[in-house]
């Protein structure tokens, strides 16, 4: 017990068995000794602090202070890393979704969130369905400008170009960002942890080494070739920024609007319908997959998988195929605020396979994050920082909130500044498999004031690209859909916490 009592601060140890008393959570003395029941009291407290919990004020202000102290929320990281303990908290809160009407397996409790919540009567099926707004939501404008900058080696760190793993003596190295078309060393030790549900994935870690991001790749089937389904989408967003920037590199393609040849369809700005593939705000002619496969409408199949293949070096990838219905317009005009045409869109139908990699994605996902630090030559070609900003907040705009729920989960709010969460889900069942995908592609990167291995610590700046792609066969969809969001959570929320503690780096 003395190692864990040396964890906490002078009398922080008496002060937070105090507010677990108050919580009802503690029924021994205030000693500031960790004992048994102070155990009991902190294992209490780590899996009741939900995700959507409404406390009382009293008990939300006891809950915020313990919150607040360093040596709490250490503590806390260290005993939600036990068994799977955290798969056990997002399956409990869902099935309380469930059963206040909350959610059900066509609108998911994490999966379905949204950016911007769900108020009541909002969804038919679901009339008592009410999610807050994102906590990340008033962050979002901030995204780019937060994406743009680095630390500045005092005020706040990064890990340098080696790095020891907290709690061994293993040392890793962060390399130079590949060069186009080249694959990186992907490690395929060190994601053990990972349920084997976790099928494929690939996660990319920065740091900053004498002003550019160096990384550090790590795998697990990360070059399996198979479906995505939906997260694939930013794909070819990112090749009609390419194409618009390389027509005129001054004119920023948010403004820039999508036109139809045949009026039929009214002209709507990249930025809406970026954010409409991302956000899934269908209305009843327009839907995120028919815009998706609008945008593959831009080139031919074999030009865009070609291009794929010459940024990821993944000669063996298929990205050939629709969305599952037909694109919004089927040749669509790509046109600047003066009304000239920037990209013209192609007759030839997309037909075939989807099938990329875990790394694919991760590859491009961390591009666009990183594209003001990694070298000129190993950027995607064209493409201009003010243009990467309007997918950027299209991705924001996510509807799988898993990043907020983590924070949540593990009581890392007061700890965290500047965040940046961009990503985009895929999540459907194969007829063909019998089965339950779910795929999830993100950047999230942040300021770490909790710093779990220092006696002072000094901010650390963390940026860590991920794809997961979790499968799941219960012989029952609707089951599967629920356990595979809960997964997923648990998955996302185990991985920012290594990251957090420096067990993954």
């Amino acid at each position: 017990m003395a190692v864990i009592e040396a964890k906490f601060a002078l009398s922080e140890l008496s002060q937070a068995q105090t507010y677990l008393q108050q919580l009802g959570l503690y029924d021994g003395k205030v000693d500031n000794v960790y004992g048994k029941l102070t155990e009991a009291a902190f294992v209490q407290f780590a899996n009741a602090l939900s995700i959507d919990t409404i406390l009382d004020a009293r008990s939300q202000d006891l809950t915020n202070r313990l919150l607040q102290m360093p040596s709490v929320v250490r503590h806390l990281l260290e005993l939600l890393g036990s068994g799977d303990r955290l798969f056990q908290k997002f399956t409990n809160s869902q099935r309380i979704f469930v059963n206040m009407g909350q959610a059900d397996s066509n609108h998911l409790g994490f999966l379905d969130r949204g950016l911007n919540g769900s108020i009541v009567g909002s969804i038919k099926d679901l009339p008592n369905r009410n999610f807050a707004q994102s906590p990340l939501l008033s962050h979002v404008p901030s995204y780019p400008e937060r994406l743009a900058k680095l630390p500045d080696g005092v005020n706040v760190v990064s890990y340098g170009e080696v790095a020891m793993l907290s709690g061994s003596q293993i040392r890793v190295r962060f390399r130079p960002y590949p060069k186009l078309g080249e694959i990186p060393n992907i490690e395929d030790i060190g994601l053990e942890f990972l349920d084997p549900s976790i099928y494929e994935a690939c996660i990319c870690v920065g740091s900053v080494v004498n002003g550019q991001m160096f990384a550090r790749w790590i795998g697990r089937n990360a070059l399996h070739n198979v479906q995505f389904w939906s997260s694939t989408k930013i794909i070819p967003l990112l090749y009609t920024i390419c194409q618009a920037n390389q027509a005129d590199f001054k004119q920023p393609i948010a403004v820039c609007q999508i036109a139809d040849p045949n009026n039929r369809k009214s002209p709507r700005t990249f930025s809406e319908l970026a954010q409409r593939i991302c956000g899934y705000y269908e209305t009843k002619d327009i839907s995120s997959n028919g815009l998706a496969a609008m945008f593959k409408q831009f080139t031919t199949p074999q030009n865009l998988e070609n291009w794929l293949k010459q940024i990821t070096g993944n000669q063996q990838l298929s990205f050939m195929g629709r969305y599952g219905e037909v694109p919004y317009i089927e040749q669509p005009y790509l046109k600047d605020i003066t009304g000239k045409t920037l990209v013209t869109g192609v007759k030839e139908p997309h037909r075939g396979d989807n099938l990329i990699s875990a790394y694919d994605l991760t590859r491009l996902v961390s591009q666009i994050a990183w594209h003001r630090h990694i070298p000129p030559s190993d950027r995607l070609a064209s493409a201009q920082w003010h243009s990467l900003s309007a997918l950027i907040n299209a991705m924001a705009h996510d509807t799988a909130r898993y990043v907020d729920v983590a924070i949540a989960a593990l009581g890392l709010t007061y700890f965290m500044s500047d965040p940046v969460v961009i990503s985009k889900m895929g999540f459907g069942y194969s007829d063909q498999r019998k089965r339950s995908e779910l795929t999830y592609t993100a950047c999230i990167q942040f300021v770490d004031h909790l710093a779990t291995n220092q006696d002072v610590p000094t901010p650390k700046f963390r940026s860590v690209n991920m794809t997961l792609r979790a499968v799941l066969d219960l012989q029952n969809p609707a089951r599967e859909a629920l356990e595979i969001d809960s997964r997923m959570a648990a998955t996302v929320t185990e991985i920012l916490r290594r990251v957090v503690t420096e067990e993954l780096i």
